[in-house]
């Protein structure tokens, strides 16, 4: 995602690729879901359950990631635009959360919500997208058995959010750099882990478009 993003034949590209890619991913995420709901009461043996829910997870997470590149182009383009209007936060932080779950079951991490009744004014769909890739984030970066936490409320009549887990801290260079368009491509050549930096760019492409503001 450099450069030839950028231009017009290269977003022609992305969006093509985008196309392609999200459809069949969706179907598939579905069809994993499904499958696992089938196979519930059945005796798969160890191998084969660890099999699906990982199939699942990774299918769930590449979904994300190609939204993520859909949405971040859209969004650096205007042709996204925000729409804020009284919202429950609740049960968007829940959407968000459910979507990780399987991820945190093999995982077993301990998730913790504190999340009050608000209903700020906000652009529901793109917040939850939000609050999804941090929890994603989180939930990776988060040690085996450990915790994950949501949170948020109201400080000095503003909408604060925050997502952490048990895990080490960042480094304070990754603190300055993380929410960059091309953090990890800059940083870490660590292919695996390039679509959950790039959400976290889209997250912040979000914030910033409510007149916030996103930090570590």
């Amino acid at each position: 995602m450099g450069d030839a993003a950028r231009d017009p034949s290269g977003r022609s590209l992305l969006a093509t690729m985008v196309h392609d890619l999200r459809n069949p991913l969706s179907a598939l995420a579905g069809n994993l879901a499904l499958l696992k709901e089938e196979l519930a009461s059945v005796r798969l043996g160890e191998t084969g359950s660890q099999c699906l829910e990982d199939s699942l997870v990774l299918c769930t997470r590449a979904l994300l990631m190609v939204q993520s590149i859909a949405d971040v182009d859209a969004l650096e383009q205007g042709t996204i635009s925000v729409r804020p209007r009284i919202t429950p936060l609740a049960p968007e932080v829940e959407v968000a959360v459910t979507q990780g779950k399987a991820d945190v079951e093999v995982r077993e991490l301990d998730v913790v919500i504190d999340v009050p009744e608000l209903s700020p004014v906000i652009d529901g769909r793109l917040v939850t997208r939000v609050i999804q890739n941090l929890f994603d984030n989180a939930v990776r970066y988060a040690p085996r058995r450990g915790r994950v936490e949501v949170k948020a409320g109201m400080v000095d009549r503003q909408l604060v959010i925050s997502v952490g887990n048990s895990g080490p801290p960042l480094t304070a260079a990754e603190k300055l750099s993380i929410f960059e368009r091309d953090y990890r491509a800059a940083e870490r050549q660590a292919g695996a882990r390039i679509g959950r930096d790039f959400g976290l760019y889209f997250c912040r492409l979000v914030v910033e478009a409510h007149k916030g503001t996103i930090t570590i």
